[in-house]
């Protein structure tokens, strides 16, 4: 089956390591297309995780993927990555 995954990941406005989040970001969600957006905050925040689902899988396959991952699960990941991208800056 296959899903897309979108991440949306907000930082300061005076944050540098913007192309650096983002490759970091991308490589340790690879099947992600991910999305850097400035907006006025102290630190870097998931702002959302979306997962498309392909519509023409069978409805049992699909109630399986999301059973397996939700949104919620993905922003949870981001987070995370975000914590250990910040220990390593």
């Amino acid at each position: 089956m296959s899903k897309k995954i979108h991440i949306v990941v907000d930082v300061p406005f005076e944050f540098h390591d913007r192309d650096r989040l983002t490759q970091f970001l991308e490589s340790k969600f690879p099947e992600a297309e991910v999305s850097v957006t400035h907006k006025e905050i102290s630190e870097p925040e998931v702002e959302e995780a979306m997962i498309e689902y392909d519509a023409s899988a069978p409805p049992a396959e699909t109630a399986e993927e999301v059973a397996d991952e939700d949104s919620r699960s993905v922003m949870q990941k981001v987070r995370d990555a975000l914590a250990e991208f910040a220990k390593s800056s």
